[in-house]
């Protein structure tokens, strides 16, 4: 009797370490730890990362990863929910055009100094927004598609740092090498974050943090960042990643209206 409640009480505690383990976060891979010669680009170290020097080397979002991809999108995603003024951005490697997301569901097109714009109908929630729509001349409505259309062929061309400023939230933060990785091919460095730089005293504290950093390029490919805020936790998530460039019928949309726009005019 006392040998079964001995093997019982032994398979109890194995069970419990068992569960203790598998809700812990595991440990991170001391086998994979950065040796000391490691090369590091411009602004990056192993116990911190400049992100301003990061910033002003040659390399941005716009360019630098068509060296790896067809075309590829800048993704970011925050929980809680909260509307996007800059959304999701594709980028087509082999022509330089770019497609991203924008507020109320619309979506810009750039390529060169070309701009063109498309805003459904269905996305404006309001009789302003509507309104905002229908007295600038800029846009014309298209009853067939239900949508506002705007098309410019001389706009301007695409600053790199109006692009793909999501990675900015990371710069209140103190981070530390810990291994190196591949993310869609590319070599890259993965961070820790371990805690919040001084001057950063108005940033939200962070529960945990992961970074990853071109190990030859200096870009932020990919981060994954918890906050606390107050009695919650918001999750903000980015990745550069290879993906196909989206249908773009609608320019063709924009075009013809302008073209007719102007025709009458």
């Amino acid at each position: 009797m006392q040998r079964r409640l001995g093997f019982a009480l032994v398979v109890i505690v194995v069970f419990a370490v068992g569960t203790l383990m598998a809700m812990w976060p595991a440990p991170i891979n001391d086998s994979g730890s950065l040796p000391a010669d490691q090369d590091y680009p411009p602004g990056a170290g192993p116990n911190a990362i400049n992100f301003t020097t990061l910033d002003s080397t040659e390399t941005n979002l716009t360019h630098t990863p068509r060296a790896h991809w067809d075309s590829y999108v800048l993704g970011f995603t925050e929980t809680p929910d909260t509307p996007p003024v800059e959304g999701t951005y594709n980028i087509n490697s082999t022509t330089g055009e770019i497609i991203a997301d924008r507020v109320h569901g619309a979506t810009v097109y750039r390529s060169g100094s070309v701009y063109a714009f498309v805003q459904p109908a269905e996305g404006l929630t309001n009789d302003h927004q509507r309104k905002q729509f229908a007295d600038d001349d800029a846009y014309v409505y298209d009853n067939a598609t239900e949508a506002y259309y705007r098309y410019d062929q001389q706009y301007g061309h695409l600053a790199p740092t109006t692009i793909g400023r999501h990675d900015a939230i990371v710069e209140s933060y103190i981070w530390e090498a810990v291994n190196t990785t591949t993310h869609h091919g590319v070599p890259v460095i993965t961070y820790r974050l371990t805690g919040r730089q001084p001057a950063a005293d108005r940033a939200q504290p962070a529960e945990s943090g992961t970074l990853w950093l071109g190990a030859d390029d200096g870009v932020i490919y990919a981060y994954d960042l918890t906050l606390e805020t107050g009695d919650n936790t918001s999750r903000y998530s980015y990745r550069v990643r290879p993906a196909p460039f989206p249908d773009h019928e609608w320019v063709q949309t924009a075009t013809r209206l302008q073209l007719a726009t102007d025709s009458s005019s």
